[in-house]
């Protein structure tokens, strides 16, 4: 009796093994083809909203790059315009992962790309998203707000009020000289370094 169970069994489970394995190989497109979708669920705090968005947005846009890359940047931006600059910061720390760009700096064609595409995507958010790209990228503060201004001309006024809010304060030049020496009568220095001047 026992053999026979084993009889029937055997051959029962290879057929279901066969079918399983078949449609698993019918099923699955190439990974190539997939694009995984942004997904946004409810949560009851929007600080909890916002990280789970960014963490969606980052989880997805690793995978992708070219135009995939910036259709779901645009797509994010787009979805939550109140994140926009949080969301390009992401994107270009994405980018520089991806790229391992000497030193560091992105290309500037690649930042220009990324503005463009997050500020079409939601031109209202123009000055937050120049200002978050600066802070983040600061070598390319002309490149981003050049990028920002073509394409969004009538947001210029906002972008330009940003800009100028950032525009550093510098102390440096009321100290003139920061050395003592410079400062000191030049006449009578003694120092260890050289000889008293016999007078």
């Amino acid at each position: 009796m026992e053999n026979s169970r084993r009889r029937v069994l055997l051959p029962t489970l290879g057929v279901l093994f066969l079918r399983v394995v078949s449609a698993e190989q019918i099923s699955s497109p190439p990974a190539d083809q997939m694009v995984p979708p942004i997904t946004v669920r409810a949560s009851s705090s929007a600080g909890g909203a916002a990280s789970e968005f960014l963490t969606a947005f980052i989880s997805t846009a690793v995978r992708l790059d070219g135009p995939k890359f910036i259709s779901c940047l645009a797509t994010a931006v787009k979805l939550r315009p109140d994140l926009a600059g949080k969301i390009v910061v992401c994107a270009l720390n994405i980018s520089r992962l991806n790229a391992h760009p000497l030193a560091g700096r992105l290309p500037l064609g690649t930042v220009d790309q990324i503005i463009k595409a997050a500020v079409a995507a939601s031109p209202e958010a123009a000055a937050d998203i120049v200002k978050a790209a600066i802070q983040s990228e600061p070598y390319a503060r002309a490149s981003i707000i050049a990028a920002a201004l073509a394409v969004a001309p009538d947001q210029e006024s906002r972008i330009r009020n940003v800009v100028n809010e950032m525009t550093p304060v510098s102390i440096l030049p009321s100290f003139a000289t920061l050395n003592p020496k410079d400062r000191a009568p030049s006449d009578n220095v003694n120092s260890p370094e050289q000889p008293p001047v016999a007078q």
